[in-house]
């Protein structure tokens, strides 16, 4: 069973997939799923390495290769140029991969890990990672900045109104409201609202 894990398509295979999970894990912290995944290859891919007569200078070149692409995906803008490099350096790291029997890694593999990668890091994640974020604006990081009114207050602290729900909240100067006054929100603290009041009309 295990000499699966030692063929040379196999290890550029689970190397690759590993990376993406890794990558992953890391743009979009608490999946968890992906990044054991990912963490689980990785380390297949290595005993499958140390099985085969591998050109580092080639692994170093599919590292260096996908390092790129994630760069240009998501820290870096660079229009493509970043991108494009990484995939040639992913490519031509693959093909110098295994340097000796039982082969090199298959060309029509390389060639389309290589288009996978691109699509996967600099389309499928990006989305991804967007869309988390829209997801967090639309719950309680949704609040800030929005208008509540005051249900119970004393002193400092009290309840509001926001967003449809009553939320404890607080404020960092005393206050003289009463309820149905409107207050701004101005920030989150766990599942409390920190508030200001508003000109009272």
């Amino acid at each position: 069973m295990m000499e699966i894990f030692t063929t040379p398509n196999v290890a550029f295979l689970l190397m690759t997939f590993g990376l993406y999970g890794l990558i992953y894990e890391f743009v979009s912290p608490g999946a968890f799923v992906p990044g054991i995944t990912g963490g689980i290859c990785v380390l297949l891919a290595v005993f499958g390495i140390n099985h085969l007569p591998i050109n580092y200078f080639g692994l170093l070149l599919m590292l260096i290769g996908i390092g790129a692409m994630t760069t240009e995906a998501f820290f870096v803008r660079t229009k493509g140029v970043l991108g494009i490099a990484g995939a040639v350096g992913f490519a031509v790291g693959g093909m110098i991969f295994v340097d000796g029997p039982p082969g090199p890694v298959s060309p029509w593999l390389i060639g389309g890990m290589t288009l996978m990668s691109v699509g996967v890091l600099s389309v499928w994640l990006k989305l991804i990672l967007r869309t988390r974020k829209r997801a967090v604006t639309t719950g309680v990081e949704a609040l800030r900045n929005s208008t509540g009114e005051i249900v119970h207050w004393s002193r400092t602290k009290g309840d509001v109104l926001a967003a449809g729900s009553v939320w404890q909240a607080r404020s960092s100067t005393e206050y003289l409201l009463k309820k149905g006054d409107k207050v701004k929100v101005l920030e989150i603290d766990g599942l409390c609202l920190i508030i200001e009041p508003l000109p009272q009309p």
